[in-house]
């Protein structure tokens, strides 16, 4: 779930490792913690289905989805890996690809089960980021609980929210890979670069001195940066935000789907 109204006063994540408070407005509150720094891994797990249909259905970002729905059995194929998916005995990056594109894979499966729709808000909200459906290593989530409860709780990871894809416009574009361990590093630095030299989610205006950025870094301020402000780690991709004196705005979100 990238944004949703909750009406929620608390929650704890499955693993009981951090607390998740839930705000009325905006996304859970909650501090990162690196649960797997220590996790060496006995098992392993291949995206390489995954990976064929990325590569296959995804161009610049944007997904052919009447392709994709023609094509659900790869998906499919995908998903019903995940569900047996060894969560707890890969090690840690490979707990982190894997929870990574398990997000994007179901998705897209989401996109498919209501299509056509011309936004993921389009979709019911009972039946959206909220519905426990997706098998996951043994374990029924949501969207929510997936994001929220697995992936910000347990690593020191701000790079994931320039990872995952909410098949909107205003998202992270989606990668035409899958997420790899071997590799993942490098996969997330160049999200995390792609993300901050496109105006559609950071726009400069040297003669103002004013940075809009995506609205990412207002509703997940505390991922980014303790004192929730965006520009240190923004200026990590933009060295020129380090000499400060910008005014912060911010972009509006695009709820549009994000298909060719």
């Amino acid at each position: 779930m990238r944004w949703l109204p909750l009406l929620l006063l608390a929650a704890c994540g499955p693993l009981d490792a951090n607390p998740v408070v839930v705000r009325i407005f905006g996304p859970p509150v909650t501090e990162m913690h690196e649960a797997y720094a220590a996790d060496v891994g006995t098992a392993s797990f291949s995206h390489a289905a995954f990976d064929q249909v990325l590569a296959a259905h995804v161009r610049d970002g944007r997904v052919d989805y009447p392709a994709l729905a023609s094509d659900r059995g790869s998906l499919d194929a995908y998903l019903a890996q995940l569900a047996e998916a060894p969560f707890d005995a890969l090690d840690r990056d490979a707990k982190l690809a894997l929870l990574l594109n398990a997000y994007n894979a179901f998705t897209l499966a989401l996109i498919l089960d209501h299509w056509p729709v011309d936004s993921i808000l389009d979709i019911p909200t009972g039946q959206r980021w909220n519905a426990e459906r997706w098998q996951l290593g043994g374990r029924t989530l949501s969207l929510s609980q997936l994001e929220h409860e697995l992936l910000r709780t347990h690593f020191v990871e701000p790079r994931l929210h320039f990872a995952i894809n909410c098949a909107s416009l205003g998202c992270p574009p989606l990668r035409d890979e899958a997420f790899a361990p071997e590799r993942l590093e490098a996969q997330l630095e160049a999200a995390a670069h792609a993300m901050h030299h496109d105006p559609r989610w950071l726009h400069l205006d040297p003669a103002t001195r004013e940075v809009r950025l995506t609205k990412l870094y207002a509703w997940y301020a505390s991922d980014f940066d303790a004192d929730g402000a965006p520009l240190p780690f923004a200026a990590r991709y933009r060295p020129e935000l380090a000499d400060g004196g910008w005014r912060v705005g911010w972009l509006d979100y695009d709820w549009s789907l994000n298909r060719q």
